[in-house]
């Protein structure tokens, strides 16, 4: 009967019944991974470091101005706001920030030297002479010790640190972001710093001059020089002083003004070089130029009138007239800045637009400190002239007073300017606040040995299934009855692995069907001996049955001996012949001598009864291979053996074959077609595919009538197909369930 393609439609769930299979075939190895991920996992766990966490929470602002003259930065908008944030993380992971920061723990450990308080600042070199790291290596360092985040649509930043110390965890991240306090603060300061330190430099110089002109007096008047001067005299050099002074605290202002303007430029054209250039070349204007000199003429004179009359309602008639001039100009010059800003603020970013109007109200101060200059020079010049009149006798002491009062003056403005300079630079708070200083931890935050674990013991799974997976992938064996349906080839048996065989220490444990014909191989070989007898349904008879297999070790002597004993079990008269010339078993199995066998009789060394061989089993004999010839295959395709087959065949109902593997030799080729049929051995699990189908194709080559079918051998059942191994092991060992009941109700007995 020859098989072909089931025509069942799997079902969905054979897919998981598959994979199911593929793991209970490998449990024991997915166990042994599993186990032995476990191990590792606990083994690193237990020995595992601890580390400390600790958190420094900080707001990042945004940039404020100048809080004297209010000129206050313009309101960001929101994505420029998120890329200051941004720009402000990079900047406290810099190299700069855990530079600083490491130079203060450094000097941390002097005020604390414990070195169990500490792991990364403490030297564990024994190389190195040390009792701490290097500044270098410790900066290095805080990038993996030091993580910077910032919490989600908020100026919010945390500054996390750990380490194995708990005292270092939260030493570490409260400098950190003091360092980075400092150093914003700082930043936001340099400005107002630079403009500080210029007035400190230049009111030492003036206290300098000051100094010196008041010993230059004390010089004259020792000399006997005159020791007074008339009354207009005293009121040209009052006059000229101040004018001196108000030049010289313009050419100061003017040159800090242009600190500022360069610096500005500076940044304006890294962002676009071509706006610069145009803002100077409209406000260097000969109008633009022409109106802010007079409105620096007026200023100027204004501020002379003014210091003349000493009635209040007289002053607020010349502040009147002079406002009355100044404020068409001013509003003449406000009109021609804004058209500029408007032409430069159209289609501009918000970050290029800030840039640009803080660089044209820098150029407009610096044009009209250059215009407050120009004036005050030219009317100091009016001044020289008359104090060059002056008598001759008077003229070295009146230059002595002017250098002094103008010392003292100018010394007065720019203390002024510099206590000015000195409240906004501490006016500057940065762009950072502490909002949460580092808590010391009292628990370690890693390892979570718990979750390690899980994770371990899932992965260590996970690699079990896997290689479980991969294995039957890579593994091109035949593993079950549907390897070989689904190629077309029929399944006489699935013969599963014979566990009862380990419980029993014969040299015959073999021949199951008659030490144990209750086991469930031993059904599995009654069901064999069911579909060979029904496997052709033709007028001769099926007497001879040639077993095979593709390669040795498939058991096929085993086949074909319990074959045979379940025919002989069955009334037939059966005959087992050992035809493997080369490595037979068969006498091995019955625990007797070899020869005289059937290559004896076939060199007529020997009489046909002297070969016969009697089992324990009525029905069945069984012939052994006899001596080994040097040319089995020759012997095996003779005459003498064809008509000895014949002779057997009409002295037994079955005659079962046991021959060499059907591709390491052609033993079994040549026998299997001086006989009735053929049935191929598979082990599963171990049976190649393709030399199983190239043993096949040989097979069915010979004759489409030759191939019976295969032989599932050492078939692990269970696994395989668990969820019906049950019923098939009820079934197939009564007296096991039956013991099984008798325990059962005895103890239903106890309970009642």
């Amino acid at each position: 009967m020859q098989g072909g393609k089931s025509n069942v439609i799997a079902h969905p769930s054979d897919n998981i019944k598959d994979y199911i299979t593929i793991i209970r075939q490998n449990l024991f190895i997915i166990i042994v991974i599993f186990i032995a991920s476990a191990l590792v996992t606990i083994l690193y766990v237990t020995n595992a470091r601890d580390y400390y966490k600790s958190v420094t929470t900080v707001k990042i602002n945004k940039p404020q101005g100048n809080i004297l003259n209010m000129e206050l930065i313009p309101g960001m908008q929101e994505a420029e706001k998120d890329r200051f944030i941004a720009n402000e993380i990079e900047i406290l992971k810099s190299y700069k920030i855990r530079e600083l920061a490491s130079q203060t723990l450094l000097d941390s450990f002097k005020h604390n030297p414990n070195p169990a308080e500490y792991f990364y600042i403490v030297n564990r070199n024994p190389e190195i002479k040390s009792d701490v790291v290097t500044q270098k290596t410790l900066a290095n360092s805080l990038a993996s010790i030091v993580t910077i985040s910032q919490k989600r649509g908020l100026d919010i930043v945390e500054i996390t640190a750990e380490s194995p110390s708990p005292y270092e965890s939260k030493l570490v991240a409260d400098v950190y972001a003091n360092t980075y306090f400092d150093y914003s603060l700082k930043f936001s300061r340099r400005e107002v710093t630079a403009i500080r330190k210029f007035l400190e430099e230049e009111k030492e110089k003036k206290s300098s001059e000051l100094v010196k002109s008041e010993e230059d007096i004390q010089a004259y008047m020792q000399r006997g020089g005159m020791l007074y001067l008339d009354d207009y005299s005293k009121k040209l050099i009052d006059q000229i002083s101040t004018f001196e002074a108000s030049k010289d605290a313009a050419q100061v202002d003017l040159m800090s003004k242009q600190t500022a303007y360069s610096e500005l430029k500076n940044q304006l054209s890294k962002i676009d070089s071509t706006i610069p250039n145009y803002i100077e070349g409209k406000l260097n204007d000969q109008y633009f130029t022409e109106l802010q000199k007079k409105v620096a003429e007026l200023e100027i004179q204004k501020e002379l009138d003014l210091s003349i009359p000493k009635d209040e309602a007289l002053k607020q008639k010349v502040i009147s007239e002079y406002d009355k001039k100044l404020n068409p100009l001013k509003q003449t010059l406000n009109q021609k800045t804004d058209i500029v800003k408007s032409a430069i603020n159209a289609n501009t970013p918000e970050e290029k637009r800030t840039a640009a109007d803080r660089f044209l109200q820098a150029n407009v101060e610096v044009q009209s400190d250059k215009a407050k200059l120009t004036s005050l020079s030219k009317l100091l010049g009016k001044y020289e002239g008359d104090f060059s009149k002056l008598p001759e006798q008077v003229v070295e002491l009146a230059k002595l007073q002017r250098a002094k009062l103008s010392a003292e003056k100018l010394f007065v403005i720019l203390e002024e300017k510099y206590q000015e300079a000195l409240i906004n630079e501490r006016s500057q708070l940065g762009n950072v606040d502490v909002i949460d200083e580092a808590v010391q931890p009292l628990k370690p935050s890693k390892p979570n040995r718990q979750l390690i674990i899980i994770a371990g013991c899932i992965l260590g799974l996970g690699i079990g299934i896997g290689f479980a997976f991969l294995k039957n992938y890579l593994d091109r064996s035949i593993k079950s009855p549907e390897d070989l349906e689904n190629r077309g080839v029929p399944v006489l048996a699935w013969v599963p692995s014979i566990e009862e065989l380990r419980e029993m220490g014969s040299s015959q444990l073999e021949f199951i069907v008659a030490n144990k014909p209750n086991a469930t191989a031993s059904e599995s070989f009654k069901a064999l001996r069911t579909r060979v007898t029904f496997s052709r349904l033709e007028e001769e008879p099926l007497k001879s049955i040639l077993i095979t297999s593709s390669i040795p070790g498939e058991g096929k002597t085993t086949v074909a001996l319990n074959l045979a004993g379940t025919f002989a079990q069955a009334d037939k008269k059966v005959l087992l012949l050992d035809c493997d010339l080369r490595k037979p078993r068969v006498h091995a199995i019955f625990e007797t001598q070899r020869f005289p066998g059937i290559s004896d009789y076939l060199f007529n060394n020997v009489n046909f009864d002297d070969i016969i061989r009697k089992t324990r089993l009525e029905n069945l004999d069984y012939i052994t291979s006899g001596t080994i010839p040097p040319n089995p295959s020759e012997m095996l395709g003779s005459k003498q053996m064809k008509d000895f087959l014949s002779k057997v065949k009409s002295k037994y109902d079955y005659v079962i074959v046991d021959s060499p593997p059907y591709i390491s030799v052609t033993d079994s080729e040549i026998l299997s077609r001086i006989t009735d049929g053929t049935i191929v051995v598979v082990q599963a699990s171990k049976t190649p595919l393709d030399a199983f189908i190239k043993c096949h194709d040989r097979v069915i080559n010979i004759g489409d009538n030759k191939f019976l079918g295969s032989v599932l051998n050492n078939f692990n059942f269970k696994t395989m197909y668990g969820y019906y191994y049950n019923y098939y092991y009820y079934y197939s060992r009564p007296d096991a369930n039956k013991t099984k009941d008798l325990k059962n109700k005895g103890k239903v007995k106890t309970m009642d």
